[in-house]
């Protein structure tokens, strides 16, 4: 978490960064497809980085999960990988920030984290499994767990992608630079 909290240091204004087309993903042995989510979030996207911790942006969680034709668990774990990806497409963008930056001491926790994308999300888990575990609920405990574990790394991914955004517009030169003239990729 440390590497949200140093980021939100960063410049705060607007890009036009875009990610390629996400990949395909596979769980339980089923291939599923986050389109849906991914188009509602780039259109949240086109509207600026703040719309990306808005109601709207939001909304686009659980769109893909809840269109496939895969049971609701893989559905979700499915589009879980997704907003993982859309993390580690930020994290790119992270380590490109990190680069630029003159090497000290100081900074070696913060390149240390930006190496590692799945970070962001180990507590998650764990997080849904206490909350879930509240509710008492065992026949739905497992469709539950994986919906909260997919909300809560979507809401860690907008977040990033918020920061990550706003920082491209004003990006400097060098490694960052780069990683934001070519929209992310």
């Amino acid at each position: 978490m440390r590497v949200i909290a140093a980021v939100f240091l960063l410049p705060c204004v607007a890009m036009a960064q875009s990610f390629d087309a996400p990949p395909v993903f596979s769980v339980d042995g089923v291939e599923i497809s986050a389109t849906l989510t991914d188009a509602c979030v780039n259109a949240q996207v086109a509207l600026g980085p703040s719309a990306l911790v808005t109601a709207g942006a939001r909304d686009c969680i659980g769109l893909s999960a809840d269109s496939a034709t895969a049971d609701a668990v893989s559905g979700a774990k499915a589009e879980e990988a997704y907003w993982k990806w859309r993390i580690a497409q930020n994290y790119l963008g992270l380590a490109a920030w990190v680069a630029d930056k003159p090497q000290s001491e100081q900074l070696d926790d913060l390149r240390a984290s930006v190496a590692n994308p799945a970070a962001a999300t180990a507590n998650v888990a764990l997080e849904c499994a206490l909350r879930v575990g509240q509710q008492n609920m065992p026949q739905t405990a497992t469709e539950e767990t994986a919906r909260c574990q997919m909300r809560e790394t979507a809401l860690i991914a907008l977040e990033l992608e918020f920061t990550v955004r706003q920082a491209c517009e004003n990006p400097g030169t060098g490694a960052f630079a780069a990683f934001c003239a070519k929209g992310g990729q």
